[in-house]
């Protein structure tokens, strides 16, 4: 039988989250706004901290979120002969 504790927590976009830790390590179920109640997240850490620390990653990736930036080229003969662009 194992003792088990629970951590409620909420991320910065308004995610309820909840830590249930046990002898063997901590689970994260979060509160899906589809679905009544807490579910399983898919998330199994070692420990609390770890599971905290997961969830501080989130917070910091919704602080700070990467600039999106989207890497296009160009070909030469885009419109069909070379060296032609629009405008041309």
């Amino acid at each position: 039988m194992t003792n088990e504790m629970t951590y409620n927590r909420t991320t910065i976009n308004g995610t309820k989250w909840e830590i249930v830790a046990d002898n063997y390590g901590a689970a994260l179920y979060i509160n899906n706004f589809d679905k009544p109640g807490y579910h399983f997240s898919g998330y199994y850490f070692k420990s609390v901290v770890e599971a905290n620390a997961h969830l501080d990653a989130i917070d910091e990736k919704i602080r700070n979120p990467r600039p999106i930036s989207i890497r296009c080229e160009i070909p030469a003969d885009y419109y069909g002969v070379a060296g032609r662009y629009y405008g041309d």
